[in-house]
């Protein structure tokens, strides 16, 4: 098992749209690059099995340790992979994205912030109930969409045990991945999601994951976004990205550190608000 990409959608916008949102993935192209993967015999899956498989692989070695030879990994397990995920829990995740994936044959894992669900433009809660019962995996994207960053202890720790709680309770299952609010962390946060019971946390920096790594807890995703053409895409998924996605990423990565997220937060809740006025004006 190689290190594998994990790719991250926030949401998608019809091919006319002019919105400066660069997030915002056209359906032309993310059909484009589902077609692609299919085409080129990538295996599309969630977090949920990746990491379930890493945890076997890991048993395994372990257990020949000291044996003459190494456990034979089947087939399957040799072949290209990607792991999608969604963040946000738009309506579009559900009656977009979603019939593109079950068609392609594709898994990925969907996370929802709680205090959203069942909000204008937001999946409600049988929707949720229905991406886990068609065997998507489903994560937490947190309590509300605030940075994790910005809270005490004890409000980072009822956020995630809560977020939590409540996505097994309606989903029927565990849920062992968060999403970062806005991709900020530091390591009290990542300390209390670990204590919490997740098993990993995904965040915004770019970057590849071997899952077959001792630990690995912080989880690593490449965005997908609006400008970036079916050879961007190839890269990523084939885990070189491009110099030209590396030094985008790169660049953002400085910036998000540079303004911290007091700035940050302020730039996306104006952009938030650009987006509300831009759907009233449809």
């Amino acid at each position: 098992m190689d290190k594998i990409p994990i790719l991250l959608y926030h949401n998608f916008c019809s091919d006319t749209d002019k919105s400066k949102n660069s997030l915002a993935v056209t359906w032309d192209n993310f059909k484009k690059q589902m077609d692609w993967l299919y085409q080129n015999a990538f295996t599309a899956v969630s977090l949920e099995k990746i990491v379930a498989e890493a945890e076997y692989w890991r048993t395994e070695e372990q257990k020949s340790e000291g044996a003459s030879q190494k456990p034979e990994r089947k087939i399957q397990d040799t072949r290209k992979k990607v792991v999608l995920t969604f963040d946000g829990g738009d309506l579009s995740d559900y009656h977009f994205a979603l019939p593109v994936l079950k068609e392609k044959g594709f898994c990925a894992t969907f996370f929802v912030t709680i205090n959203e669900i069942g909000k204008p433009g937001k999946m409600d809660w049988p929707m949720v109930y229905d991406l886990s019962r068609q065997g998507m995996g489903v994560a937490s994207g947190g309590l509300s969409s605030s940075f994790l960053t910005a809270h005490n202890n004890y409000t980072v720790l009822n956020d995630l045990l809560m977020s939590k709680q409540i996505l097994e309770k309606y989903i029927r299952k565990r849920v062992d991945f968060l999403s970062a609010p806005g991709g900020f962390y530091n390591r009290r946060v990542l300390a209390i999601a670990r204590d919490v019971g997740f098993k990993g946390v995904c965040v915004s920096d770019a970057g590849l994951n071997d899952f077959l790594s001792e630990g690995l807890f912080l989880l690593k995703r490449f965005a997908v976004r609006k400008n970036y053409g079916l050879n961007a895409f190839r890269s990523i998924a084939a885990g070189q990205p491009s110099v030209i996605v590396r030094s985008g990423e790169s660049i953002r990565a400085v910036l998000r550190k540079t303004l911290g997220y007091q700035v940050w937060e302020k730039l996306e809740n104006l952009k938030r608000k650009h987006r509300k006025k831009a759907q009233a004006k449809l």
